[in-house]
């Protein structure tokens, strides 16, 4: 099904306003021929014009509300428009038609979700000379007595055949910059210190996000470049389920660096039955787990762990976790703290709750049960100095501001590019479940942990792989009991449990796995004895 036909099945192309509804291609194209044609949308719509309509219509500009993809090439950001005469066409905001002649321009708007609330943009700006490429094409199937529909999914598979008899490049690395990205962050530093002649591509779905020079980017988004980069990379380092469609060629090697640190809590993946249950799902963690040729660990614990969870039968590379070589770097607290806007005196607490599953289904928002007032204030009796709460959700959760109080030592830091650099620059951490915990540890400072629906969260939420009682960490339900936990903390003690905690897990941090992952991948290039 196409993608027009999966918007008339929702009934999105029905309309209130009968003369946008009755729009024609045949009086499109009149119009077009004597204005220029701006494309409104850069998204999915904008490929399927590209593909079916573009060779009878000349594009003029292309706008698009999202803030992501303003600025960036189109041929970037959208599959059908990369290698052609359009690729270098940037897109812009669509304030930029305010410097078009109304008279002498007619937009195409694309999007087949939102095209209602565009219009009314449009009307807001002055712009009546509009068409909608959902309802063109609808009232083109309307009239046809066999609907002709797109065959997508034959278009993308014989893409990845063509895709699949090219050559594999033998100096290629495609690594995932998603939601996490931070190994793959730190193994390419170390890298390209390394070596010059790598050609590293990075998939990424924050396009204003800037890449180190020596690195190509790619767009999640852009299915052809992104099949096309992995389809012929002789590497892909992946912190997250590679997707199903990629096709893993014999002459090429998986890594799987997961996106956690050494160690972690929580159950995951194939273990963690609240969350996929699925038989589908199942199937795709269990295929993918039998593609990857090797995994980036840092314990045994973390081996045994990737072996149920992904089902993982390659091989353990253990170099440890790149991600927390940040937290050794003495030099970057100057500069996370300068971008911050705090002076180097400052004392930073960073409070990093995890999401909940039954909470993220409701709403993409959480409330914060965290006592954010008092809080600097006990930390100032405990340690002195100018305290700073720097505040970061889940990535798949925004913090509501309402939520924050108007105080200038409480910041929502949700948007910094790299959770790393924030624990580096930390001396306190809380959290409740999440496995950054241990990161904090690595280097034997204060962690707390607030957990009010600590018996809830376990029993239904998720399972831990860790039994709760026996991390090294202070356990607080209430607001009153971290605030006593943090007045009645001892750092000899405390080192000593954490210590003792990460030696029994074999987890040894020194700040140089992302050199030893990087000699890795270089030996696995050369195809010397690894």
């Amino acid at each position: 099904m196409d993608i027009i036909s999966r918007a008339m099945r929702k009934g999105l192309h029905l309309c209130e306003n009968m003369a946008v509804e009755e729009q024609t291609w045949e009086r499109f194209l009149e119009v077009s021929e004597k204005k220029k044609v701006s494309i409104f949308g850069a998204g999915g719509g904008t490929g399927y014009f590209l593909r079916n309509r573009c060779s009878d219509i000349k594009i003029f500009s292309v706008v698009d509300n999202d803030k992501n993809m303003q600025n960036q090439k189109l041929g970037l950001c959208c599959a059908d428009a990369w290698h052609t005469e359009y690729a270098d066409m940037i897109i812009q905001n669509p304030d930029a038609l305010n410097d078009y002649d109304r008279q002498g321009m007619v937009v195409l708007i694309t999007s087949t979700n939102y095209y209602f609330p565009i219009a009314k943009q449009l009307k807001h700006m002055g712009i009546d000379n509009y068409y909608v490429l959902l309802l063109l094409e609808a009232n083109k199937r309307k009239r046809q007595k066999d609907i002709i529909e797109e065959d997508f999914n034959k278009i993308q598979n014989e893409y990845i055949e063509w895709c699949c008899h090219q050559d594999v490049a033998d100096n290629k690395i495609v690594m995932l910059i998603g939601v996490y990205g931070e190994h793959a962050r730190q193994i390419t530093k170390a890298l390209l210190e390394m070596k010059s002649d790598l050609d590293i591509v990075w998939i990424m779905d924050n396009l204003n996000e800037e890449e180190p020079e020596g690195v190509r980017k790619i767009y999640c988004k852009n299915w052809k470049s992104y099949i096309y980069e992995m389809e012929t990379a002789k590497i892909w380092v992946y912190d997250d389920l590679v997707p199903k469609i990629i096709r893993k060629r014999r002459n090429q090697y998986y890594i799987q660096a997961k996106h956690w640190s050494s160690i972690t809590l929580k159950k995951f993946y194939l273990d963690d039955k609240a969350n996929y249950k699925s038989a589908e799902v199942m199937e795709r963690i269990k295929s993918d787990g039998e593609r990857m040729d090797y995994l980036f660990s840092g314990s045994r614990f973390d081996e045994d762990s990737c072996k149920s969870g992904f089902m993982f039968k390659g091989e353990s590379v253990r170099v440890g976790s790149a991600r927390s070589d940040i937290l050794f770097d003495n030099s970057i607290r100057k500069k996370v703290l300068s971008n911050l806007g705090l002076n180097e005196s400052a004392k930073i607490c960073l409070y990093v709750p995890t999401y909940r599953l039954k909470e993220c289904e409701k709403s993409s928002s959480m409330k914060i049960a965290l006592d954010m007032d008092i809080l600097p204030k006990i930390l100032k009796d405990k340690w002195g100095g100018e305290w700073f709460l720097l505040v970061r959700l889940h990535p798949s959760l925004k913090l509501n501001e309402d939520e924050l109080p108007s105080d200038i030592h409480i910041m929502n830091v949700g948007n910094y590019p790299n959770s790393e650099e924030l624990v580096a620059v930390s001396d306190v951490l809380i959290t409740d479940y999440s496995s950054i915990m241990f990161e904090q540890a690595y280097r034997e400072l204060p962690v707390f942990l607030y957990a009010p629906d600590r018996w809830k969260y376990i029993d239904v939420e998720r399972g831990l792989l860790i039994d709760y009682e026996k991390l090294p960490f202070p356990i607080a339900e209430s607001n009153g009991e971290l605030h006593q936990c943090i007045k009645s903390f001892e750092q000899k003690t405390y080192e000593k449990k954490v210590i003792d905690f990460l030696d029994f897990y074999g987890v040894h941090e020194d700040g140089h796995a992302s050199e030893r992952a990087a000699k890795f991948i270089i030996k696995l290039l050369q195809n010397t004895n690894i």
